[in-house]
């Protein structure tokens, strides 16, 4: 008995460490299970991560990485359409330039325009400030003005002048100004020559602007002188002392008039540069009257100084 006692003891110690290593492998199971249930919480916070890096690729970021390079191109079409647009090429015949005044040339190319294409008598109907009965005779050179006008001009004191092999050009400022120049013409190598018919039409529009009758409605002293400005010398008597025009110190020497005869307007004398006008008039009362106008000529042509 005592023997069997100590043989079941013996036998207990085994049976014990049969236990602990039968658990062993059941521990080390579960903790594998519980390993994979550790793994299986991961992926529930991953599609938020990975949904972050989709927006990070996904359109819209493709499309700021598209417009970086695209914001430029607009602005480099615009610089390079600007640089090379060439100035447009004015119709009709060649017009010279004029350093310094291109404003000339730009005056100057309608009148052309229209003595090449219509002829005398489209310019005739344009061309007021000049005498009518001088422009037939004037302007009867076309092929002559046409090559004069092809040069450059040159900006004088008094008007712009386009000089070619047989015509001279040359156009005031006055006309410049209005935007249609009608030029006087004359022989290359000569000055330009004001005579009667150029005295009696500046009086004549000078009595149309009293009358309340210009020869055009756009002829008014303020763009088109004719009066003599204060800066003229005037001394028609020849004293040797002179003076300011009369007429621009007191421009209402002659009042106002209903009517004047056209027919009437005449040079009467010549003194050297001063010129004399006579033409009837019917002033504000209705009285008939013969007056008398001084003119000077200068580089724009005449001007009325006086009027008696």
């Amino acid at each position: 008995m005592g023997e069997r006692n100590t043989v079941k003891n013996r036998a207990a110690p085994a049976r014990r460490t049969r236990v602990v290593r039968t658990a062993l492998p059941l521990i080390a199971s579960l903790a594998l299970v519980g390993a994979c249930d550790s793994a299986v919480g991961i992926p529930s916070e991953q599609p938020a991560a990975t949904s972050e890096a989709a927006q990070s690729n996904g359109p819209d970021s493709n499309a700021e990485q598209s417009t970086a390079p695209q914001s430029t191109a607009p602005e480099s079409t615009v610089a390079v359409a600007t640089t090379i647009a060439p100035p447009p090429i004015p119709p009709g015949p060649p017009v010279g330039e004029v350093p310094g005044n291109p404003g000339a040339a730009i005056a100057l190319r309608p009148f052309v325009n229209d003595l090449a294409g219509g002829g005398i008598g489209v310019v005739t109907a344009r061309c007021w400030t000049v005498p009518p009965t001088k422009i037939p005779a004037m302007y009867v050179d076309t092929n002559a003005i046409l090559a004069a006008v092809a040069t450059p001009g040159v900006d004088g004191q008094f008007a712009v002048t386009w000089t070619g092999p047989t015509a001279t050009v040359s156009v005031e400022r006055s006309d410049i100004a209005s935007g249609y120049a009608c030029p006087t013409v004359y022989p290359t190598g000569t000055a330009p020559v004001f005579d009667a018919t150029d005295a009696a039409y500046t009086v004549d529009r000078y009595l149309g602007r009293l009358a309340g009758t210009p020869v055009n409605r756009a002829d008014v002293e303020e763009n088109y002188p004719i009066v003599c400005d204060s800066n003229r010398l005037w001394d028609p008597a020849g004293t040797g002392l002179p003076t300011a025009p009369p007429l621009v110190e007191n421009p209402d020497i002659l009042p106002a008039i209903t009517s004047f005869n056209s027919d009437s307007v005449f040079v009467t004398a010549q003194n050297g540069i001063y010129t004399q006008v006579n033409a009837d008039i019917i002033d504000a009362s209705g009285t008939y009257q013969n007056r008398t106008f001084v003119l000077t000529i200068g580089g724009e042509g005449y001007c009325i100084g006086d009027i008696a």
